[in-house]
This record gives C-alpha cells, sequence and structure tokens, in this order.
C-alpha cells in the first residue's frame, strides 16, 4: 500500500512539474541572467550527490523552478533605449479638482498600420460632466475566444477618449505570446481618440470592432477612470512589463471592474484567459444597455461597427451604426 501511495505522489509531481519546467526553458532563452542561480543549484546539487545521500530527483526540480520563479520576479521590465513609434510616448495627467488634463494625449493618423503621423494633444476635461462609459471588443482574424478590450469615455460636450492596455514593443522587436511571458515587453496604459485607437482597427486593420455602451453612472465612470489613471501612473513609473498571461489588456479591464463590484466572484479574475466572454457577459449580467426584449445575439449584432467609417466625423458615424 505504501508503494503504491509512494508510486502515486510520484507520478502527480512529475505531471504537476512538466509545465513549470517548460516554461523553466522558455526563461532560460529569453532572459539568459535566470541561467546563473539556475547554475548554482545544479553545481550544488551535484557536490551534495558526490559527498552525501542521493537526492531526491523531484525535490531537485522543484528547487530548480521554485529559484527560477524567484529569479524572474527579480528581473526588471524593459527599460529600452527606444520603443516602437505606436507606443513611445506615455500620457501624463494633471488634476486640479473637477479638472483633469491629459497630455500626450494619441491622436494618429494613418495611410497604412507602418505609415502614420505621429499626433498628440493635450486636452482638459471636467469630470463632473462625465456621462458615460463604452466597452470595445476588437476581434481579428476570425478569432471568438480572443480579442483586445478597451474602454471609451465620454462627455457631456461630446468629447470621447479611449483607454487601451497595450503591448509596448522595444524598437526591432515583434510580438509573440511566448516571448510575453518572459518581460520582453513593456504595458503602456495608452489614453488616445476613437479617430486613432478605434478608427486604426476599423479602417486600417479592417478588424472586428464591437462597441457596447455601459449601464453606470457617472460616478461608477469617474471610479472606473481613476483607476486607470493610477494604473498608467504606476506602470510608467514602475516600468511594469507586459504578461500574456497575468499583465495583458483585460487584466486591467477586469481589476477596474473589481473597483465597481468589490464583491465579484473571484472566477472572473481569470477572464482575461478567454476574454472573448467579456461581452457576453457583461450582457448577460445586465451591465450592457439593451432594448426590451433584446437578445445577447441581437446585443452583439446592433453593436458592431463595420469598417470604413469617415474620420472627419467618425465618433458619431460609429454611434450611428450602434444606436439604442
Amino acid at each position: 500500500m505504501r508503494k503504491i501511495l509512494f508510486f502515486t505522489l510520484g507520478t502527480l509531481s512529475g505531471v504537476l512539474l512538466l509545465l513549470p519546467l517548460l516554461w523553466c526553458v522558455g526563461l532560460w532563452y529569453y532572459q539568459p541572467v535566470s541561467l546563473i542561480p539556475t547554475t548554482a543549484l545544479l553545481a550544488a546539487v551535484t557536490l551534495w550527490w558526490l559527498k552525501r545521500s542521493r537526492p531526491s530527483v523531484h525535490l531537485v526540480l522543484w528547487l530548480l523552478v521554485t529559484i527560477n520563479i524567484i529569479t524572474y520576479l527579480c528581473i526588471p521590465g524593459p527599460t529600452p533605449q527606444q520603443w516602437q513609434k505606436p507606443w513611445a510616448v506615455a500620457p501624463e495627467f494633471e488634476q486640479q479638482g473637477e479638472m483633469l488634463t491629459i497630455r500626450n494625449l494619441r491622436d494618429f493618423r494613418y495611410r497604412t498600420e507602418q505609415d502614420s503621423d505621429a499626433r498628440y494633444r493635450t486636452e482638459t476635461y471636467d469630470l463632473s460632466t462625465l456621462t458615460g462609459v463604452d466597452f470595445a471588443a476588437c476581434h481579428w482574424d476570425g478569432l471568438v475566444s480572443v480579442c483586445h478590450t478597451m474602454l471609451s469615455f465620454h462627455f457631456a460636450d461630446g468629447r470621447r477618449f479611449v483607454v487601451s492596455a497595450e503591448t509596448r514593443l522595444p524598437e526591432g522587436m515583434e510580438q509573440n505570446a511566448i516571448a510575453g511571458l518572459y518581460k520582453q515587453y513593456g504595458i503602456l496604459y495608452l489614453f488616445g481618440t476613437e479617430e486613432d485607437i478605434f478608427g486604426l482597427r476599423t479602417n486600417i486593420r479592417h478588424e472586428d470592432l464591437s462597441i457596447y455602451p455601459m449601464q453606470i453612472k457617472p460616478a461608477g465612470a469617474r471610479k472606473l477612470l481613476q483607476h486607470y489613471i493610477d494604473m498608467a501612473n504606476e506602470a510608467e513609473a514602475t516600468h511594469r512589463a507586459y504578461n500574456t498571461i497575468s499583465g495583458n489588456c483585460s487584466t486591467a479591464l477586469v481589476s477596474g471592474f473589481r473597483v465597481l463590484a468589490p464583491h465579484m466572484p473571484r472566477k472572473y479574475d481569470f477572464l482575461p484567459l478567454h476574454n472573448g466572454s467579456i461581452a457576453g457577459l457583461l450582457i448577460r449580467h445586465g451591465a450592457i444597455k439593451q432594448k426590451a426584449g433584446e437578445t445577447e445575439q441581437q446585443v452583439r449584432s446592433r453593436c458592431y461597427a463595420g469598417y470604413d467609417l469617415p474620420l472627419d466625423n467618425y465618433s458619431n458615424a460609429l454611434r450611428a451604426r450602434i444606436a439604442p
């Protein structure tokens, strides 16, 4: 019986070790500095092996995984000499009472995705006139379970801006989901115009963008906006790294929803792993404005933006397509 128990525990330990060990291999490849403590551990184990009784292989492997996790946590986020053009400039904020000034509000104009005029604006908003928020989900290449998520804040005077947590790529790098697990990229909380951030997706990339007007009171919208301003400032000050699983566009979004609903079940913290389901969840929980008797599929169809909207009247043209 004891042998069966030990065999079962050993097998379970081996299975549980597989993914952490694969993650370690990636860490050694993308962050070679992690090989230093790894080599030190293996040298210590070799000496132990030669001088004392043979150590458990599983124990050594778990020590290896633990040391590499600690090493990963100690590696700082990237601070390259130059970020790629779309993410080169971070937003800056100044708040005085009810007035919020955003500097470096991105407002690019695109001829192609690679050919654009880099434009930034400084805008001041009266937070007491913040009227609502739209949730945006952008799918590409026919993907259903994965999307890019954003929020658009709008004010009584008709102005709007988008908040989008984006992968911040150093010059010369291309985004890769595996590399995104190993602090290769930064994360930028981008504040920009709808003509830029939404227009890039609908007019240039021809991605599938949907805009969902949210059921939210102005006080809640303000609390949500303050959360993203705080996150943007913290990410810039600490050089926070992007992570494909734990620090992507939707982890920021879900953390904001938790600010509005502190008692939200913890299972929803896993939504960023399947962020294509966020829109449906918001619809089912009544967080999206709906017509009487409207089904989830009808809401999705109505809120689809389509392609090639006029830039000179972009926000109004967009809302005309999804008007309740």
